[in-house]
């Protein structure tokens, strides 16, 4: 876990909140320990055990040690380790879990892409750990099935499991909706959101392109950008440069890390996703639990499509996109709880399946 409040720390924190605590346990390694993680209060006042690592960035020796050290003290008190990450340029903590006698070794894959540029020491890193990983998992996990083959091969079995949510969180509340547009001085507008952090990845450069369209056949439109940059803030001051450039400061909100995004969402007539690629895309989930029109690129995991107003579209044409969103969306709300649940993505059947795999 780390300070970032994103996709997969949205996970990790459905699945804690949904577990039987009386039958499985799960403690925490924050490892960029120069700050804390995301709702460490509420996971120390549940009992939970939340170590420190401190960041391979700035000390890597001190890093690994510090992981050896950990790992010494506390090995006999667990029965499997899961490392969740985005890529294999970090497999460590399962080598050394390994070392230690840990029996249960588990790599969770939550992405299908590369943030960064793959220069050929990177590559190398990744080939290495590719090995080492053979050595070291005992069982491979994934997001979604792009998710697994992307960063495992076709060749090696994984199990999905699915990044369920509360449907009744997300589910539309006409009260809700009301107040949140008051608040932000949207009663007449129309709400285009987002929901991720400025990187690469989200590829919001597209989707202010896309926005800057969309105004000029739907004036009162607006855009909700909610998310933040963790560390690097490059990305996030070219978005706001652009905005700037195209005159629409005062019709783009940057909304930050929000904890009420189940609320914002009953405030959006629409919501937009147009990734250069996601493991899933849990944010997808959640909207199509609020009942909203998504609107998602083609490289995003079709498994994300879960109900009828889930759009795919290629990341070429802005113009295209904001054609298909304003012939697409309706004012009208629909349930769409039996969607999830008959698709997987309803936590209380999904823990379910986690928490036997523990006690198996």
């Amino acid at each position: 876990m780390t300070r970032n409040h994103g996709g997969l720390e949205t996970y990790l924190l459905q699945q804690f909140r949904a577990l039987d605590k009386t039958k499985v346990t799960y403690d925490f390694v924050n490892i960029t320990g120069e700050y804390d993680i995301v709702a460490q209060e509420e996971l120390i006042a549940a009992g939970c055990n939340v170590y420190l690592v401190c960041s391979r960035h700035k000390n890597p020796l001190n890093h690994y040690y510090q992981w050896m050290r950990l790992l010494s003290r506390v090995h006999t008190q667990y029965d499997a380790i899961v490392l969740n990450t985005n890529s294999l340029e970090y497999v460590f903590p399962l080598f050394a879990a390994r070392l230690f006698g840990i029996s249960r070794r588990i790599i969770h894959s939550h992405n299908a892409g590369f943030e960064n540029k793959i220069g050929l020491l990177r590559k190398l890193l990744i080939g290495f750990n590719t090995i080492l990983l053979k050595y070291s998992a005992t069982h491979y996990f994934a997001c979604s099935k792009a998710a697994g083959r992307w960063m495992f091969g076709d060749d090696t079995d994984f199990t999905v499991i699915h990044n369920a949510i509360e449907p009744d969180k997300f589910a539309f509340n006409e009260a809700k909706r009301k107040k949140i547009r008051q608040q932000l001085e949207l009663e007449d507008s129309f709400v285009i959101g987002h929901v991720g952090r400025f990187s690469y990845q989200k590829n919001h450069e597209f989707l202010i392109n896309v926005f800057a369209e969309v105004i000029k056949q739907q004036p009162n439109a607006r855009l909700l950008l909610i998310g933040d940059y963790v560390g690097d803030d490059t990305y996030w001051k070219q978005c706001k440069a652009m905005v700037n450039e195209f005159g629409l400061a005062d019709k783009v909100l940057f909304l930050g890390m929000r904890k009420d995004v189940p609320d914002l969402m009953q405030a959006m007539d629409c919501f937009v996703l147009p990734s250069h690629f996601e493991g899933l895309g849990i944010v997808g989930i959640e909207a199509q639990a609020s009942g909203l029109p998504c609107f998602f690129s083609d490289t995003i995991p079709r498994e994300v499509g879960i109900t009828e107003q889930a759009h795919f579209i290629g990341v070429q044409d802005a113009q295209a996109w904001a054609e298909q969103i304003l012939f697409s969306c309706t004012t009208e709300r629909k349930r769409t709880k039996k969607e999830i649940e008959a698709a997987g993505y309803d936590i209380v059947a999904e823990i379910e399946k986690v928490q036997q795999f523990y006690l198996n």
